[in-house]
């Protein structure tokens, strides 16, 4: 996470500064399948700069995984493949910290389907330029504690959740608290 700011609120000030920072979610087949749902917002401004389903090619969608984001096989009938949404992806996340409220989920289902479609991730396959909400959540919160999101499982209703998440950092110690244990789909 590329962080020299000392508190989680003036980490989350700096991800709101116009331009710096994108908020990613996506949706998967399993806990460690491909990507189904993807959706991309501007930090600033909420803004969506990608939004799409994408066709996990022959991966399955798992009975507990549908369970969870209620995306179907029929639903992906004609969404793009992760070649096309890669491409995208690249383009709106460049020069920008890609924010996510698990990013080690999040980073880790794009390289798994960069990986398994020989795609090189560029700037996506950094650390460096991932930032996790949910650790600096937990921060601000004094707690080591994963913190579910409860955004309705959804790319762009999780997107949104996270980046309200963010805004209440940088507004200060009010964050609300739900701590739970987190799993992620």
């Amino acid at each position: 996470m590329t962080s020299t700011q000392t508190s989680p609120q003036q980490w989350a000030r700096g991800m709101l500064v116009p331009g710096r920072a994108a908020v990613l979610d996506v949706e998967s087949t399993d806990l460690d399948g491909s990507i189904i749902e993807i959706c991309v917002l501007d930090a600033a401004t909420g803004n969506p700069l990608l939004e799409t389903l994408v066709d996990p090619g022959d991966v399955p969608i798992h009975p507990d995984a549908y369970a969870v984001h209620g995306i179907a096989p029929a639903d992906l009938i004609g969404a793009p493949g992760w070649s096309t949404v890669h491409q995208a992806l690249i383009a709106v996340t460049a020069g920008r910290v890609t924010l996510s409220y698990n990013s080690q989920f999040d980073q880790g289902r794009v390289l798994h389907d960069c990986a398994r479609h020989s795609i090189d991730p560029a700037h996506l396959a950094d650390p460096e330029m991932w930032g996790c909400i949910m650790r600096m959540r937990s921060q601000a919160e004094g707690t080591e504690k994963s913190i579910r999101l409860d955004g309705g499982h959804r790319a762009r209703s999780d997107a949104a959740a996270a980046r309200t998440i963010l805004l209440s950092i940088a507004e200060g110690p009010s964050v609300p608290t739900t701590p739970t244990s987190h799993s992620r789909l």
